[in-house]
């Protein structure tokens, strides 16, 4: 597995648990893993950006046109990181995108064509809508979490991601956090997989 991806949101939505998520499936499956977090005002809603490299990797920075994934907690993040996302080129599939945003349309048509001319596919996703619905509106990281797992080429298997959502989450959020996951995976077939 050598998988490049950017985690990005802003202070408070939970994009170090994401991180501590996918991290720590990489270390129970045994893959080598490297990373580096940048942090603007977290405390007070400001831009937070993980670079997570899975696999053979020498350098935690993912580069421009690196990243196979990108999960954005927060839709103007999505924006300022779309840039990270690999296009296709000789026979390799473009980068999978999956932005938490309650209007799937909110992309203008510049960005989109750029990005159908490139390859890169990007998924919209209610993700707070959902965790919120559930009583939880902390968890619409576990909720996008849960949604990008459906996805064909998503590199996770969703139950190994589960085992490390149970792992990771604090106890008092735990069964909360697998149901959200669980949610976010069931919209994200029906929307993905018709």
């Amino acid at each position: 597995m050598n998988i490049q991806m950017i985690i990005s949101g802003v202070g408070g939505q939970g994009v170090l648990l994401v991180t501590r998520i996918f991290s720590d499936f990489a270390l129970r499956e045994g893959y080598p893993l490297i990373g580096s977090e940048d942090h603007g005002m977290s405390q007070r809603g400001g831009s937070v950006i993980t670079y997570l490299k899975i696999g053979d990797f020498n350098s935690p920075l993912v580069k421009r046109g690196g990243a196979n994934i990108l999960l954005s907690l927060e839709r103007n993040e999505a924006l300022k990181t779309l840039h990270y996302l690999r296009p296709s080129a000789n026979g390799q599939n473009g980068g999978l995108g999956f932005i938490n945003a309650s209007d799937p349309n909110y992309m203008n048509d510049q960005i989109r064509n750029y990005l159908k001319e490139k390859g890169i596919e990007i998924y919209i996703f209610p993700a707070d809508g959902v965790a919120w619905e559930m009583g939880s509106v902390q968890s619409t990281n576990i909720a996008l979490i849960g949604f990008a797992s459906a996805h064909p080429r998503f590199p996770f298997p969703p139950e190994k991601l589960r085992q490390s959502i149970d792992r990771v989450t604090p106890p008092k959020f735990r069964e909360l956090s697998l149901k959200i996951f669980d949610k976010g995976f069931l919209e994200g077939k029906e929307m993905m997989n018709p």
